[in-house]
């Protein structure tokens, strides 16, 4: 009997557990790291690709494996077209009068959708993007940027596209001589493109890494957001202690969060990290991590996106709380049928 009660704790605690290799923290705190074994996952079967490796923000497509991906849906204003999110057309607009001529439809396509980018504090990198003219006429689109003064330059302030043409022009991301993470937008027309720079210190004694691990990188209003921190150090191998600093904003730079801990490093190290989401509108923000040390800081960011909350996260919420409570009965019946034995022993019936 005593088995059965053990088997039935083991199978309460099992599902508490998303990690494959579970073990304690090299540096000697009370943190416990949780390190996905590669060659534990996809073993059994089929690994299914995700919407961020086909590159897709909408619409549905087959995920390789037999069922089907749902990438999202486009906001007001845009059209999903292949898989991307497409700034619709603008109305034609004809000067006052009726007379004189008619402002063309404009319909573009912008690769990459998003930007996150690492740099050295008195750096700078160039990132080439692409420009798609998906209408039927020439157009011309203006080119832009919020958030990021004296951290951009643009080679290009328009580009006049025949129809079908595609274009590229080149931007020029600058790291002054504060480390942090900075969060702004290139804007191409109407479409926005998330940009997020991480400025690290020059000498670095370490490194950071911030990953999202939701699906798609997409969350449900209300869930958490599940990420993996990775700690590593770059120099000779010491025990220090290390301040980590997590934030959570849009891509305006309106920060929703912040949470600090300290963490004792001796050697690479991952760890997950999971942040309620609650009070987040629908919308693109990131997750950023600041790395701080004596001399240096290393900071990391990660782009996710809020979505509305679906009936089969409901079903899964509820069937999980289920099974909870299925278990928990089972475990009062059977400790209520070993006192009753007991009982029944010690009155000899």
């Amino acid at each position: 009997m005593r088995k059965i009660i053990i088997f039935a704790l083991i199978m309460l605690l099992l599902p508490t557990f998303s990690a494959d290799v579970i073990s304690l923290n090299s540096g000697g705190s009370n943190v416990i790291v949780l390190n996905p074994d590669s060659y534990i996952e996809g073993f059994f079967g089929c690994v299914p690709t995700t919407c961020a490796k086909l590159g897709y923000n909408c619409d549905s497509w087959p995920d390789g494996c037999g069922k089907t991906l749902t990438c999202g849906t486009c906001g007001t204003g845009y059209t999903c077209t292949s898989g991307i999110c497409v700034a619709d057309a603008v109305p034609p607009v004809t000067p006052p009068g009726g007379n004189g001529a008619v402002t063309p439809t404009l319909r573009i396509a912008v690769t990459p959708t998003s930007i996150n980018i690492n740099l050295a504090i008195n750096t700078n990198k160039e990132q080439v993007i692409n420009v798609k003219n998906l209408g039927t006429s020439s157009a011309t689109v203006s080119i832009s940027q919020s958030g990021l003064t004296n951290m951009v330059i643009l080679g290009n302030t328009s580009l006049t596209l025949a129809a079908g043409e595609t274009k590229q022009f080149s931007v020029i991301f600058v790291a002054l001589d504060e480390t942090g993470i900075f969060t702004g937008t290139i804007n191409v027309g109407l479409v926005k493109i998330p940009v997020s720079l991480n400025i690290k210190t020059k000498l670095l004694l370490f490194d950071s890494n911030i990953v999202v691990l939701n699906r798609d990188y997409k969350v449900s209003q209300g869930s958490d957001l599940r990420t993996r921190v990775t700690l590593i150090p770059m120099g000779d191998p010491e025990r220090l202690d290390v301040t980590l600093n997590y934030v959570i904003k849009d891509y305006s730079g309106k920060v929703y969060l912040t949470q600090s801990e300290t963490v004792l490093v001796e050697k690479k190290v991952n760890f997950r990290r999971n942040f309620g989401t609650g009070s987040l509108p629908l919308g693109k923000y990131i997750v950023g991590l600041e790395l701080v040390y004596s001399g240096g800081v290393a900071p990391s960011s990660a782009h996710f996106e809020i979505v509305q909350k679906t009936a089969t996260d409901f079903l899964g919420s509820l069937m999980f709380i289920l099974l909870i409570a299925i278990l928990i009965l089972a475990i009062l019946i059977i400790l209520l049928i070993i006192r009753r034995k007991k009982q029944q022993e010690q009155t000899g019936v």
